[in-house]
């Protein structure tokens, strides 16, 4: 049999089986849906009250938001490691992922700085800012993923975006197709709108996107639709986040020539 034809089984026995993993994670942990409007709005609410308060504001937004999404990737993780994650020590997840989360955005906020710097310089640069945006967003992908599932603590900052790009590198097909399938939806209402997440998509956005998707699948409202929109979209948000965390799991454990070896076995 034809490598490439054992390379396209294998990814979609990998993709078969991250699915139907993040599927029974989902259903055994489905409180995790309503952390992300939760933390959304927790977010929206300091960065409102922090605003005003200069560079200590800015502090304050940036550790909050800090702690929020390394909770939340905690959540993920225990999920992804067959774990049931309980509600009531929520509140010790704040602080397992700060230091790794910290200095991934610190970096992410260096590079961003640089960018504002070249575009108040030369503003007809705009389009230059945007690929970097998207470049960063792909090469850096499993950034998520590397720091839930990551053994080492001390791993930080530019160490792990090596790591990220690394692994992006090697498992490109595995790991970019699913990538590409859930931006579909904005690709298909404008090849811009497409480009435009992939610039702007961060965890900030990550639900406004999400509630603009499924808008565009299923045309929702009044108050209720919102209600509606919001649900379905924080659903899927967590979905995704635990198919991601297990195709990473699987795909971080071998190589590609193991995994095709496998297949070529018929396990």
């Amino acid at each position: 049999m034809a490598d490439s034809v054992l390379v396209v089984r294998m990814a979609l026995q990998l993709w078969k089986s991250a699915a139907h993993d993040a599927t029974r994670a989902l259903a055994r942990n489905s409180w995790v849906i309503g952390l992300v409007p939760l933390y959304t709005v927790a977010l929206t609410f300091v960065g409102g009250i922090s605003g005003g308060l200069g560079m200590a504001g800015g502090l304050v937004n940036y550790l909050v938001l800090a702690a929020c999404v390394g909770s939340f990737l905690c959540v993920v993780g225990e999920s992804v490691a067959h774990g049931r994650p309980r509600a009531a020590e929520l509140g010790s997840t704040f602080g397992r992922l700060l230091g790794p989360v910290a200095s991934v955005f610190f970096v992410l906020w260096i590079i961003g700085l640089l960018l504002g710097m070249l575009l108040q310089q030369n503003p007809q640069m705009a389009w230059l800012a945007i690929a970097v945006q998207i470049g960063v967003f792909v090469a850096f992908n499993p950034l998520p993923e590397l720091i839930q599932q990551n053994s080492s603590a001390s791993t930080q900052g530019a160490a792990l975006l090596d790591e990220a790009f690394r692994f992006v590198r090697e498992n490109a097909l595995e790991w970019l197709v699913p990538l590409g399938l859930m931006l579909a939806p904005f690709f298909l209402l404008a090849p811009a709108a497409g480009f435009t997440v992939m610039a702007r998509f961060g965890a900030t956005t990550a639900l406004d996107y999400a509630i603009a998707a499924v808008a565009s699948l299923v045309p929702l409202a009044g108050p209720l639709g919102q209600v509606v929109a919001v649900a379905l979209a924080s659903t899927l948000i967590v979905w995704i986040m635990l198919f991601r965390g297990f195709l990473f799991r699987a795909l971080a454990r071998g190589g590609r020539r193991q995994r095709i070896f496998q297949v070529r076995l018929g396990r």
